[in-house]
């Protein structure tokens, strides 16, 4: 397998049950192959349990990770080549959504969920956009609203941002890079990742017009079983204190869990543009002439000034 035939990377901890009745019915029913799908467990014992309660030929490898939220995101990247095609998926993926407009209008009022018809056609053009557009991280909208979202049409402008924003890890793509991918904090860790990708890259690939139904926090067993709000609020003080000009602290969910708002607060802050066909929109070049003009313009300003 190359590295742009993508692979699909599932963490799970302690629940089998739900891998088997979620995520991997999802994938199944978008006939993605199982040869790609690729599980990570925590030791050998749950390898055991895992291999036992998942349908022979559902998946195509186990691998023996580590446990932890932390550790298991820092492990699969390095388990995978650089400048892999990684498609990584939690194990609690109930449904994916497309939204659309009942009249075709961008009224939000008219925004509807529809199933998203084909996941492959998903991933299909989403890392075609990452190679035209030279940003390396894709993901969609981490609130399951329609009246929040994008409606999907003709033109990808409509609905794929490229500014700072939070790419959930709950769905996602990434052109594996592992310095990218190196995470400091078991909690807010897809925050981490958003940030670190935007800054090498310059901006992010959001599809503002596809969700999922999951249950964040809620669905029993998994990684978030060590997970307790102080440890949740303490990675988010982390991140802003790391990323003051791009991150600032959210306490007014109803969740009651913190969380952070991610925003590029720079003073040379810049929103990459796409073309409709998924380029770059290029940037003006100023040749050295044009250059050298502007400087003197700029200090005969200032005498003027003085």
């Amino acid at each position: 397998m190359g590295l742009t035939d993508y692979v699909v990377a599932i963490p799970s901890y302690k629940r089998p049950d739900t891998l088997k009745n979620k995520t991997l019915k999802v994938l199944q029913k978008y006939k993605i192959d199982p040869k790609k799908i690729v599980v990570f467990v925590a030791d050998k014992e749950q390898e055991k349990i895992y291999r036992e309660a998942l349908p022979k030929g559902s998946v195509g490898k186990f691998v023996v990770g580590v446990p932890g939220i932390k550790n298991i995101r820092n492990f699969m990247p390095k388990y995978f080549p650089e400048g892999q095609y990684i498609f990584y998926m939690d194990d609690d993926i109930y449904k994916i959504y497309d939204t659309y407009s009942t009249n075709k209008s961008k009224d939000k009022s008219t925004y509807k969920h529809r199933e998203l018809k084909s996941l492959k056609d998903l991933i299909a053009q989403a890392f075609k956009l990452c190679e035209k557009s030279k940003i390396t991280n894709w993901g969609v909208y981490p609130v399951n609203n329609p009246f929040f979202m994008k409606a999907r049409t003709g033109d990808i402008r409509d609905y794929v941002s490229t500014n700072l924003c939070y790419i959930i890890g709950f769905m996602t793509g990434v052109i594996n890079n592992r310095k990218a991918e190196i995470r400091t904090i078991d909690d807010k860790e897809d925050y981490e990742r958003s940030i670190k990708y935007f800054l090498k890259d310059g901006g992010l690939l959001r599809f503002n017009n596809i969700t999922c139904y999951t249950k964040c926090y809620k669905e029993p067993g998994g990684m978030q079983v060590e997970r307790t709000h102080k440890r949740i609020h303490d990675s988010a003080v982390y991140l802003t204190k790391q990323y003051p000009k791009l991150c600032t602290l959210n306490t007014s969910k109803k969740s009651g869990y913190t969380e952070v708002r991610l925003r590029d607060a720079r003073p040379d802050a810049k929103v990459i543009e796409l073309n409709r066909d998924g380029t770059r929109v290029k940037t003006p070049s100023v040749d050295k002439k044009s250059k050298k003009k502007q400087k003197s313009n700029l200090k005969k300003s200032l005498r003027r000034k003085q």
